[in-house]
């Protein structure tokens, strides 16, 4: 019997669209080995799984406390495909098949001795022999019966194999469907596993909805839709996430690099390599001289490196399943000069077919041979040929650049430079000559030569260096004079005594040092003495002190008479008995004297 309430077609109508209701696992019977549940999720349709024996038929009714006529059932009755599985009872006996079968068998599996169907239906099938079913909280009253021994044959079930049970739907969580990209491209031989979604508890079908679950390990096929739920709090999403597949393959073909340049020249900035593309291919990885660069284009742009005069060039098209075959070319770099040049030369410089005769920078732009441009810089010095005068003056032979000049005089030589300008030296060389010089030499008792104190006259020799650093002989012809010995004479004077310009009036001792006539020293001493008596005539008839001329006679009284000169000198000694002295000697003043007295005598021309 079909009982409809149009409040709660109302609720549905505002509700249902929205919200999914479920009745859990609601245990029919615990028997061992006879088991039987049911679990009924009511959303946008029914989802029933059943759940009974695998050996026997077994069946459920909707809504009902007894085997009224009119009662919605589903009934596993056959070992093989259900194609009664939608029925209604006539009454007490077996049930009876609906000519409409509402329910879709998604699943039918038997494991273990146990029989899982999953069936779906719309809520409201439009059949009167249908239970219309409400997206909505409330209960429900439900019937089950099983064959009281392994058959498939409807037959009384007797009293232990039926019953009663109550079902409470309550509200679903609506678990959403996992997140993730379509399409998504694969390797060949790729499995479920290897697609990339978002989500918890992940499960794959071939279908939008119903069916049972793939294995991860699956292969992909190319071109297919997959469709994957994900269980949360152990809610399966209602709907599921399409996933499409392309099934691709390593690139199977190597780049073709026919356009490649066969040379080019150093001076190149960039070089533009193209290649075909390949089926297939991402990517294209180039390898220049062992170094790697990956690019989504069958072309590339290097830069040639200096001083690299081959490029080995390999090209391999690439995608996510790994890469193709490679193909492999060289490129020749011809030279390309630029180059800075500094030179010399002498008077002028051949450069280039140019003859150049002034210093300055000068360029030259041509091709070489293989056709690269080649552009030489010249920074150009213009020499010319140089005279230098050279002095030189030494007391040996001069040698200079290998050659030995052992006289004075003046010499040239002519020497070419690196560069191949001459240069002229004018020499001037003056071999000196030790000096041999002749020295006389006075000296008073000893004279010190070379550190050498010598007391006697003669010829001494000391080699000793000239201005001009040569050896110079020095002979010293030396003399030796004798200081005078200490002279001591008496004299008595009335007032007064004059000696060298000094005047002594008291009587004593006086020294004076002297030089001799060839300046040495000579120690004079007086003993004076001053007497006031003065002199008789008959001792001394002359008049004190005496002024002769030369040549003139001295009048002295008789005795012992001693002449004596100014440094003490004695010039004569004698006893006079005539009274008469001749003063033959040089002008200057002297001392005539005898025991007692000394007088001083002045010889003038």
């Amino acid at each position: 019997m079909k009982k409809i309430s149009l409040f709660l077609l109302l609720v549905v109508s505002l509700t249902a669209f929205a919200q999914t209701y479920t009745t859990g696992t609601v245990t029919l019977s615990s028997t061992a080995g006879l088991a039987m549940s049911v679990k009924l999720d009511v959303g946008a349709n029914v989802t029933m799984t059943l759940i009974g024996p695998s050996a026997r038929w077994f069946a459920v009714g909707f809504d009902a406390g007894s085997m009224a006529a009119g009662t919605d059932v589903a009934a596993v009755h056959s070992a093989a495909a259900l194609t009664s599985f939608d029925g209604n009872l006539t009454g007490y006996s077996a049930p009876a098949t609906d000519l409409q079968q509402d329910w879709t068998i998604s699943s039918n599996v038997v494991a273990g001795g146990v029989r899982t169907v999953i069936a779906t239906r719309a809520l409201n099938t439009g059949d009167l022999d249908d239970y219309v079913f409400t997206a909505a909280p409330g209960s429900i009253s439900l019937i089950w019966a099983r064959a009281s021994s392994n058959t498939f044959t409807y037959a009384y079930h007797g009293n232990t194999n039926r019953g009663i049970s109550s079902a409470t739907f309550t509200l679903v969580p609506v678990t959403a469907p996992p997140t993730g990209n379509s399409p998504q491209t694969v390797c060949a031989g790729a499995t479920l596993n290897q697609l990339q979604v978002t989500g918890s508890s992940i499960q794959w079908y071939a279908n939008a909805s119903g069916g049972i679950p793939l294995s991860n390990a699956t292969t992909l096929v190319n071109g297919t839709t997959y469709f994957a739920s994900q269980t949360v709090t152990g809610q399966e999403s209602q709907t599921r996430l399409a996933v499409s597949v392309n099934v691709i393959s390593a690139p199977i073909n190597a780049p073709q690099t026919a356009n490649f340049p066969q040379n080019i020249c150093s001076n190149q900035n960039t070089i533009a390599l193209n290649s075909s593309n390949v089926q297939g291919a991402t990517g294209y990885q180039w390898t220049i001289n062992g170094v790697n660069s990956t690019t989504q284009q069958p072309s590339l742009t290097i830069t040639p490196q200096a001083g690299v005069s081959l490029i080995n060039i390999q090209v391999t098209a690439t995608n996510a399943c790994g890469n193709g075959p490679t193909s492999s070319v060289q490129v020749q770099v011809l030279p390309a000069y630029t180059v800075n040049q500094t030179l010399s030369a002498c008077d002028s410089l051949s450069w280039n077919g140019q003859i150049l005769t002034q210093s300055g920078n000068y360029t030259f732009q041509g091709q070489t041979l293989s056709g690269c441009d080649s552009v030489v810089s010249l920074q150009l010095t213009i020499l010319s040929n140089t005279q230098t005068n050279l002095q030189f003056s030494q007391c040996v032979p001069l040698t200079l650049n290998g050659l030995t000049y052992n006289q004075s005089g003046t010499y040239q030589q002519i020497l070419p430079s690196n560069l191949g300008c001459d240069s002229t030296l004018n020499i001037q060389f003056t071999l000196t000559q030790g000096d041999t010089v002749l020295v006389p030499l006075s000296s008073c008792d000893s004279v010190i030569i070379g550190g050498q104190s010598y007391n006697n006259s003669g010829i001494i020799s000391e080699l000793l260096t000239n201005v001009n650093g040569c050896d110079s002989l020095v002979l010293w012809d030396v003399v030796i004079n004798q200081s005078a010995p200490l002279t001591v004479f008496d004299t008595t004077v009335t007032s007064t005594f004059s000696w060298n310009g000094q005047a002594y009036s008291s009587t004593g001792s006086y020294t004076q040092q002297l030089n001799t006539t060839q300046g040495c020293d000579s120690l004079v001493t007086v003993n004076l003495t001053v007497s006031t008596g003065g002199l008789t005539e008959d001792e001394f008839k002359s008049p004190f002190p005496t002024v002769l001329h030369r040549g003139e006679a001295l009048m002295l009284p008789s005795g012992n008479w001693v002449l004596v000169d100014m440094n003490g000198r004695a010039l004569w000694k004698g006893t006079l008995a005539d009274n008469r002295l001749r003063m033959d000697v040089v002008p200057g003043i002297y001392f005539i004297r005898n025991e007692r007295k000394a007088v001083q005598i002045i010889v003038i021309e």
